[in-house]
């Protein structure tokens, strides 16, 4: 770059780093002259020395032309045209004194007076640039004389990405947070800002910088030298709660996680969503859990782009997810953005993180029962990283000192493994490789017993295409199998079952400015169900074996999803999904009678038919709307339509892992359901103290439920045994946290009511569901005197869950006593309570340790109560039915848990 013949380096065009000069030249003066065998260069030189003019412009070789040139009386804006007519140049006078040489394109742009006001602004600066910050080139600069300046947020050690952080230039007031990836994209004016960039636990970013055009300004954060709110619920920004759109959404940082009371110490992602209003269990050993009155299998649990059909492990006891290994976890409680699908009741979304691209580190935890450990590293330093992490337990040692000869003939064990290459070429590129496997056993008493296994892999394309225009394409597939033993007896079996499912999704993100964000995409799944498999188990079984024929279905979608600042006060969220299911053959279909109804005897004919057995559309319109009062009060209302093409089929208290899953065929419709939400968010004190009150409804015009003595288990007529009807959740949730200082923690209240009426049971009267639960109360308290040490105390009481108690009972002709049950779910168990406590000796203050270490002491169900998992019925010669109470914990179970980290 040329520019005064003083300077030689700059950027692609010219250098606009003008002196000011005096007002009495004039770039309209006239001239003559005439010029022989002079590059056009040349006479540039010689035109600014004659008349006292600046010319800037670029070396380049157009301007190597030799021309014999002659003018009289022209003005020099004239000449300049003239001699550049055979080029790609045209020319920009700049005020009086000076004159640019640009593209012919730029020059023909109407150019703003904030584009001026920039160029005026590089007066004099070439100096300072050296000292400062700078983004973009100036010769790039739009005519709008505004620029995009976007990047990533990161921590800078160990290079995760920051949500939540906020971005703002203190000149102009104007600021953004950042995305879930971290990202941000801030348009401010060229010329020089003072940029700050804040997030709590970390040093504040201030510096100047100096914007010229559009550019890329990424920022990583460091650790404050004393870690702020190291109990922190939610990773968003500070008012995130009051701000944003979205109602109805639980975040959990996993400082907060890894902080809370324990069983047996192994930090639990989904025990700890159990602590926040709408979210139960039916108490331990259930596997799963239900938001706002759902069943377990109507959440989708997300690991990246992939699902899981199961969310625990041991029955419940133990997360799917190592939580070591996550970056994000949201769950979304039923008002449920367009982007997702496939479920009635909600979505938790796990974001699994990548490798360090920097430098190595071993992290994991030794407690009890169970181990966990984690691997992760650059392979190429900045461009490939890897992370690989597995857990295993092995209780087996404390079962066989349990004083029960039944507990100590039963044993439990499994294990679980992540793996991760991500592969960065450049800033607007990556691409991640990723696999999950999980495996299982439990045996109680040599009787029975459960084995699940989970592969899950997973490939995925994320990609910058525009300033403004974001693509993450994924492809996942996964096999999830289970088998249920029956040792002992006559019956003595082996029940197998399977799913497997290939998925397919393009999500683009477009922000065309700050106010507008779009997502758009579609996806496909396509499913292989084995629906079941009965064989007999030992030498002296008389099972029969049956295998029922496979199932297909395909389910796929598009959507589209919109979230509008209409003003300072107003924020909208809108989308639509549309969804198209087809229940595929070959399979045989049983005709009837009455096709409404299926019945066993009334079946009259069967078909092997092929090609789409069944086929159902879906759409699903989805709206969130935020009113800010204040900026520390807000009103949020929300509506969805959900639908369900998958089901799982069980007919205990709670489904097992082994519960047969189930696609949607031309006599099992798919669930569908209308999601109502409203309520007011309140902050205090700079936002410390966050307050929330929500009532909700979820009105269920599809649904079903199985016959009273069904028989669900390899039946290859299961529309027989279920029963078609409608349901109904509605609720209220409170909640108050406190998010920093010495004391800290939540208390959250539920009052929550599931109900459903099928023809059939009950007399087609509304009855609750088996996860009707009205009053949840959990009380979450942190004690932390300093950063090291932490005392946190949790209390949880619900009211119990229903269950159908006998009545009485009558004998039949030949001495058969039948029992009579009364209504479905007429009675309830014992109330459920308990209470927790942990201690946590962190890490400590010496920042440059290679090898740190935490423990954690932690004493689960303090009380020592006997929470009922189940209430079930004996009945002896001449005697009426008596309840007995199955507790599956009964007492103390204390843990010591140590933490490491290997730098």
């Amino acid at each position: 770059m040329k520019c005064k013949r003083k300077w030689s380096v700059l950027s692609l065009i010219v250098s606009l780093i003008i002196h000011q000069l005096s007002a009495q030249v004039s770039v309209d003066q006239t001239a003559s002259a005439s010029f022989e065998n002079l590059s056009i260069k040349e006479i540039l030189y010689a035109l600014e020395d004659l008349y006292q003019v600046e010319i800037y412009f670029q070396d380049d070789d157009q301007l190597e032309r030799k021309f014999t040139l002659g003018f009289n009386d022209k003005k020099l804006t004239e000449v300049l045209d003239q001699l550049l007519q055979e080029t790609t140049y045209g020319v920009l006078p700049y005020r009086d004194y000076a004159m640019v040489l640009l593209p012919k394109i730029i020059v023909q742009e109407s150019f703003s007076s904030d584009y001026y006001e920039a160029l005026s602004g590089n007066l004099n600066k070439q100096e300072d640039a050296q000292r400062k910050i700078v983004v973009g080139d100036i010769s790039l600069l739009s005519a709008s004389g505004k620029a995009w300046v976007k990047g990533f947020i990161t921590d800078a050690q160990t290079e995760e990405p920051i949500i939540g952080a906020t971005v703002r230039s203190n000149n102009t007031g104007l600021g953004t947070i950042t995305n879930p990836d971290g990202s941000y994209e801030l348009q401010l004016s060229a010329g020089e800002h003072q940029l700050q960039v804040t997030f709590v636990g970390y040093t504040d970013f201030f510096e100047n910088v100096e914007i010229r055009s559009d550019g890329i300004l990424d920022i990583q954060l460091d650790k404050g030298a004393i870690e702020l709110s190291e109990v922190t619920v939610s990773a968003q920004a500070a008012n995130a709660s009051v701000g944003s759109v979205q109602i109805g959404v639980e975040s959990i940082d996993l400082k907060t996680i890894e902080k809370l009371p324990t069983f047996l110490g192994e930090v639990d992602v989904v025990r700890s969503f159990l602590l926040q209003p709408g979210v139960s269990s039916i108490g331990e050993g259930a596997s799963g859990f239900n938001v706002r009155g759902g069943d377990v299998d109507q959440n989708l649990i997300l690991q990246d782009a992939g699902f899981l059909f199961n969310s625990s492990h041991a029955l419940g006891f133990f997360s799917t997810f190592n939580s070591e290994l996550i970056r994000t976890v949201e769950l979304y409680k039923g008002n449920i953005p367009a982007q997702f699908g496939g479920r009635l009741a909600s979505v938790m979304d796990v974001q699994m993180r990548d490798g360090d691209f920097t430098r190595f580190r071993i992290k994991g935890g030794i407690g009890p029962v169970s181990s966990r450990v984690s691997l992760e590293g650059p392979i190429i330093k900045d461009k490939v990283s890897f992370i690989v992490g597995g857990r295993s337990s092995y209780t087996d040692w404390i079962i066989s000192r349990v004083e029960s000869i039944e507990v100590q003939r039963s044993s439990s064990f499994f294990y679980d493994a992540n793996a991760r290459l991500t592969f960065k070429p450049n800033e607007r590129h990556s691409f991640i490789v990723s696999g999950y496997s999980s495996t299982d056993d439990f045996t109680y008493n040599q009787e029975f017993g459960f084995d699940y296994t989970t592969w899950l892999g997973e490939f995925t394309y994320q990609a910058i295409l525009g300033d403004n225009i974001f693509s993450k394409l994924s492809v996942a597939a996964s096999n999830f199998e289970s088998t249920q033993f029956d040792f002992e007896g006559l019956d003595a079996s082996q029940l197998d079952n399977s799913i497997k499912y290939t998925k397919i999704r393009e999500n683009l993100r477009y922000v065309p400015e700050e106010s507008l964000e779009i997502n758009a995409g579609a996806s496909a799944i396509l499913y292989a169900v084995n629906p079941g498999e009965s064989s007999p188990f030992g030498d002296f079984s008389t099972i029969v074996p049956k295998k029922l024929e496979e199932d297909k279905g395909v389910e796929a979608a598009v959507f589209a999803n919109a979230e509008y600042s209409i003003s300072d006060a107003l924020l909208i969220s809108a989308g639509i999904r549309f969804t198209v299911y087809q229940y595929r053959g070959p399979n045989t279909v049983f005709s009837y009678e009455n096709p409404e109804r299926p019945e066993f005897s009334e079946i009259i004919g069967e078909n092997l038919e092929t090609g789409t057995l069944a086929s159902y559309n879906s759409l699903e319109p989805r709206i969130s709307m935020r009113f800010q009062l204040s900026d520390q009060t807000s009103i949020k209302a929300g509506y969805s339509r959900t639908s369900q093409f998958i089901s799982q089929i069980f007919n205990s208290d709670s489904p097992t892992p082994t519960s047969q899953w189930q696609l949607s065929t031309e006599y099992i419709k798919p669930l569908r359901s209308h999601n109502y939400s409203v309520g007011v968010f309140r902050n205090f004190q700079d936002n410390n103290w966050e307050t929330s009150l929500e009532v909700y409804t979820r009105l269920i015009d599809q649904l079903f439920d199985y016959k009273d003595f069904a028989d669900l288990a390899v039946n290859d007529h299961l529309e027989t045994e279920l029963l078609n009807g409608e349901g109904r959740t509605y609720g209220l949730e409170l909640s108050v946290k406190k998010k920093e200082g010495i004391l800290n923690g939540w208390l959250s209240y539920t009052y929550s009511r599931s109900e459903r009426k099928i023809s059939g049971i009950n007399r087609g009267e509304w009855y609750p569901s088996s996860f009707d639960k009205p009053h949840d109360i959990s009380f979450v308290f942190n004690y932390n005197p300093n950063r090291r040490n932490t005392l946190t105390l949790n209390f949880n009481y619900s009211t119990g869950r229903p269950t159908t108690p006998p009545i009485g009972n009558y004998a039949t002709s030949n001495g058969l006593i039948i029992p009579v049950y009364a209504n479905r779910n007429a009675l309830r168990i014992p109330d459920y309570m308990r209470m927790d406590l942990a201690y946590t000796i962190g890490r400590g203050y010496k920042r440059d340790r290679k090898f740190r270490t935490s423990w954690t002491f932690s004493l689960y169900n303090v009380l020592g109560r006997k929470n009922a998992f189940s209430v079930f019925f004996t009945e002896g010669p001449f005697q009426s039915a008596e309840a007995n109470k199955l507790a599956v914990l009964g007492t103390v179970f204390p843990s010591l848990t140590l933490n490491f980290e290997l730098l």
